[in-house]
């Protein structure tokens, strides 16, 4: 028999800090006892999803300093112990902490997770380059401190891709991104999450992967092989991370996968509301609290001047007392209407105009091979919304005359989450032949389409965690994290 005497002490420690949030989401004017029942319990459950509720290893080291350069190397947790994670057998891990910038240049902390696989994938090369590599991006996990991917018991993909590219060989390295799970600098001041910002995620998967290559030199060479890869989120920050490549690129890069990658999300936000009965567009139209927080972690003056009263109170004495992530999230906002969201028009700002160009993915010259994949029944980051993107780009790749590949492949029938799932046939032998030296048939773009098998009689969802199957209708948040 085995007992976790590991998991007392950070139960005990938490009761205090658990009380505090307690009586701080009790001086919201609007979330009353029915609200804050719920979100408490989403709150709950969230903390026994975390792998310790003590933050410790989180905090500011202090060799932190502003003035060291991106990718600099602050903290290295050599093996972290796995009691409190399910992670497969055969598989390990070690957590960074290290330096990344934002798209203001300013060098900030943030952590990472890397996952070894129990012997490395046989490459032509891998005696001397080391162990090969993908760089994943993880889709939205939330935008607060308590929503870092490396403290998830399950390090929010699970199956879908960390575990699976381990198993396969792969060393991973994942970066929680700035203003997750590191959220505030040595004096106090607030590290925002830009969430959907492409090119700040891609800073922190570029600056991860050099700060890596500090941690682990003989295990991950300078020059060897990686592959960079996301979804949603980490989708448009792997396509961003494409583009970086072609202006900063980095030694052992060979071709990128963006799955459901979002490209344009102030437009998109925009759109919604001409199209209010659409599934999609209730989702980004509920998004909105956590978009006026990316524009404010962009440019602070902005002050989240789009939040009203009602989200305003959310946001400030419900969701971030409980360092809510996606499901705590979902039921801060659940009986908030879509007038009481956020104020009218308020993505015509200038601000957010400016952070709309700023973060942007797609359409710019990019270093490939690139592949993307694109699920057709995507409610969360519509095919017809990546399409155009691929379009544009590919009409500016014939027209500049780059010698780059450019490959789209859409998946019939395919939700946000499955498309990860049904395309695994196609990303995993993709990734083993670029991370062995296998190039890509042709440059220029090619786009295809898979049509699915019993697509009628499959599970379709938009959630990651597929594997929670007991939760009831009334606790689908569950489905969140």
């Amino acid at each position: 028999m085995h007992f976790n005497f590991g998991l007392v002490l950070p139960i005990v420690l938490v009761g205090a800090s658990a009380s505090i949030a307690a009586a701080s989401t009790e001086s919201s004017s609007t979330c009353r006892a029915l609200c804050l029942e719920n979100v408490h319990n989403g709150s709950s459950w969230e903390m026994d999803q975390h792998a310790s509720r003590d933050f410790s290893f989180y905090e500011v080291p202090s060799n932190f300093s502003s003035k060291l350069s991106p990718g600099s190397l602050l903290t290295v947790e050599p093996a972290t112990e796995l009691l409190n994670y399910s992670i497969p057998s055969g598989i390990s891990m070690s957590r960074i902490i290290y330096t990344t910038n934002d798209l203001n240049g300013t060098t900030l902390p943030a952590s990472a997770y890397i996952l070894w696989p129990y012997a490395p994938l046989a490459t032509p090369e891998q005696q001397k380059q080391g162990y090969p590599m993908v760089a994943w991006a993880h889709g939205t996990s939330g935008v607060l401190r308590g929503c870092a991917p490396s403290n998830y018991r399950n390090l929010q993909y699970h199956f879908m891709a960390p575990f699976l590219l381990a198993l396969q060989g792969i060393a991973v390295v994942a970066p929680d991104y700035a203003g997750l799970g590191i959220n505030t600098l040595p004096d106090g001041q607030e590290i925002g999450h830009p969430w959907l910002t492409g090119p700040a995620q891609a800073n922190d998967l570029s600056n991860a992967i050099i700060a890596a290559r500090k941690a682990f030199p003989s295990l991950l060479t300078a020059n060897g092989p990686f592959v960079a890869m996301g979804h949603s989120q980490g989708g448009g920050a792997t396509w961003s991370f494409a583009e970086k490549q072609a202006k900063e690129p980095i030694s052992g890069y060979k071709g990128a996968v963006a799955i459901a990658p979002p490209t344009r999300t102030i437009d998109h936000l925009k759109d919604a509301f001409g199209n209010f009965t659409q599934a999609w567009a209730q989702l980004i139209i509920a998004g909105q609290p956590k978009l006026i927080s990316a524009v404010t972690a962009v440019f602070p003056s902005y002050n989240y001047t789009g939040l009203t009263p009602v989200s305003y109170d959310r946001w400030f004495n419900v969701l971030k007392p409980l360092d809510g992530c996606l499901p705590t999230d979902s039921l801060a906002f659940m009986n908030v209407t879509t007038d009481d969201l956020a104020v009218p028009n308020w993505y015509n700002a200038p601000e957010v105009q400016e952070y709309a160009k700023l973060s942007e993915s797609g359409r710019k010259k990019f270093k490939g091979p690139l592949l993307i994949i694109s699920g057709e029944a995507d409610i969360v980051v519509p095919h017809d919304t990546v399409e155009p993107a691929v379009d544009d780009t590919c009409s500016m790749l014939t027209q500049g005359h780059w010698n780059e590949s450019l490959e789209l492949v859409s998946y019939s029938a395919m939700d946000h989450f499955p498309s990860i799932q049904a395309s695994q046939m196609k990303w995993l032998p993709w990734i083993k032949d670029r991370l062995s030296g296998v190039p890509v048939s042709k440059s220029g773009c090619v786009k295809t389409s898979v049509n699915g098998f019993r697509t009628d009689d499959t599970v379709q969802s938009a959630e990651p965690n597929f594997l929670e199957g007991w939760a009831s209708a009334e606790e689908s948040w569950k489905y969140s994290l």
